[in-house]
């Protein structure tokens, strides 16, 4: 057997771009990751990540951009921000995770999960026109769009019935602060 798989990482040799981008861009800096997990300790989402918040920043640090890019984490991550409340460093792990997950939609970089960027889509449609996640609406519609028609028929008939689910979101008082966020983050990817 050949040891030949094996080669040792040299620190200098780790392209550090990608590390800079993040600080320069997101103003993060993953140097100050102790890797002490309580990042990974607290995600809600942990369970079903390829990659844990912890190895992300590790990611970061490598310039590890195309396994970042493709990562089913990036989709499933729903920015909670229980990673930031416990990281000692205040490493802002969502914003890293938003970021990442634009760039892998301006590249084309195609999900694995069937219809992810689909609900993500529906889900940042219903805050552009109301302010929240109208959940009713967002379920129907994304059902419908990816022609699962009677998927959770049952459940959220059940739901429904029990007061646990209505059909109308109520609206933000201030909407018009909701679209002039989503126009200047429109306006900021143009320019």
């Amino acid at each position: 057997m050949s040891a030949d798989f094996y080669k040792p990482m040299r620190l200098n040799e780790i392209d550090s771009s990608l590390q800079e981008e993040i600080k320069k861009v997101c103003d993060i800096n993953v140097e100050l990751c102790m890797e002490c997990g309580k990042c990974t300790g607290g995600c809600s989402n942990a369970h079903i990540f390829d990659y844990t918040p912890r190895k992300i920043v590790q990611l970061v640090k490598l310039g590890a951009e195309k396994t970042l890019l493709s990562m089913d984490a990036l989709w499933t991550c729903v920015s909670c921000q229980l990673c930031v409340d416990r990281c000692p460093s205040q490493i802002n792990i969502p914003h890293i995770m938003d970021y990442i997950r634009e760039k892998a939609h301006r590249q084309g970089v195609k999900t694995r999960r069937i219809n992810v960027e689909l609900f993500h889509d529906l889900m940042l449609n219903s805050i552009r026109k109301t302010g929240r996640v109208a959940e009713a609406p967002l379920m129907l519609n994304f059902n419908l769009r990816s022609r699962q028609y009677m998927k959770d028929a049952v459940l959220g008939g059940r739901m429904f019935l029990k007061g646990k689910l209505s059909p109308f979101s109520p609206v933000v008082k201030d909407i018009d602060h909701v679209r002039r966020l989503f126009k200047k983050i429109a306006d900021n990817r143009e320019g």
